[in-house]
């Protein structure tokens, strides 16, 4: 779906996917989705042009196996893609059997895809640092995906360094642990989903009771308290919206934070006055 943050107008983009979950825009304004996969097919991250409705199928398998149920999706300066794969579908029933682990994958500019990062219960949300030498990303393996928690399993954040040649990953470690803060009855953990990243270094993570901002310490500074809330974008012509979702609506908030990693140059149309929205 499409929503007009100006006037609240919703369109529908694309009637059926295979269950979409995180998406990007490529660096050529086409939009990257990642689609869990319904069986017998495994996921796949989907090419969908926003101009001509075109889509194809960008990738869908390592090296002959079928990816699990991709989740969340990151597009590098270098035009590099990087995505999240656990194993949600088959534990909610409706994705195929799982043959591979629940990794971290880069899809070159060139069309090689490498799993980069494993080690994982839940990959889920990830995000660059603004100068890309640092990879986050979430683990919400404490939610198990069949409705019930296991508060030994992680629900946290790691953070991974990128190597000087900006394709592969080095000391993995930890980043933060997320609790929920005005929602006690979870279980006292949280659900670190989705994840952003401003200008600053300040890191945003989607989580039961809200997006928690942290800085790049790992330092819980505050919270923005959306119940709920399960991701989030930067939006508008200085990236300084940010855009929150949750389970039932599309919350919107204007920050003196910029996002980091976006060019805010892609619109709907052509800007033919400062009204125009992107």
């Amino acid at each position: 779906m499409k929503v007009h943050l100006a006037t609240g107008k919703v369109e529908v983009v694309k009637s059926e996917t295979e269950v979409a979950n995180g998406m990007v825009l490529g660096k050529d304004g086409a939009l990257l989705v990642c689609n869990q996969g319904i069986r017998p097919h495994g996921g796949f991250i989907e090419h969908l042009n926003l101009k001509t409705g075109e889509s194809k199928v960008l990738i869908d398998n390592w090296y002959g196996r079928r990816f699990n149920s991709p989740n969340d999706v990151v597009v590098k300066s270098d035009g590099s893609i990087w995505f999240t794969d656990p194993d949600y579908a088959w534990v909610q029933g409706f994705g195929a059997e799982p043959e591979v682990k629940n990794h971290v994958y880069r899809l070159s500019p060139s069309g090689v895809v490498d799993a980069v990062a494993d080690g994982f219960v839940k990959p889920n949300g990830l995000a660059f640092s603004p100068d890309e030498s640092l990879l986050y990303v979430t683990d919400t393996g404490s939610t198990i995906g069949d409705g019930t928690v296991d508060i030994q399993k992680p629900h946290s954040v790691t953070v991974i360094d990128v190597d000087e040649n900006g394709a592969s990953l080095k000391n993995k470690r930890h980043f933060a642990s997320i609790a929920t803060i005005v929602e006690p009855k979870y279980e006292g953990v949280g659900c670190p989903d989705g994840i952003k990243v401003d200008t600053e270094g300040r890191v945003y993570i989607a989580n039961l009771d809200g997006v928690q901002v942290f800085d790049k310490k790992g330092k819980l500074l505050g919270m923005i308290k959306i119940p709920g809330a399960t991701n989030m974008g930067f939006a508008g012509r200085d990236l300084q919206t940010l855009v929150i979702l949750n389970g039932t609506a599309i919350y919107k908030i204007t920050l003196s934070a910029k996002g980091a990693g976006l060019t805010g140059q892609v619109c709907t149309q052509k800007p033919k006055s400062r009204k125009a929205h992107c």
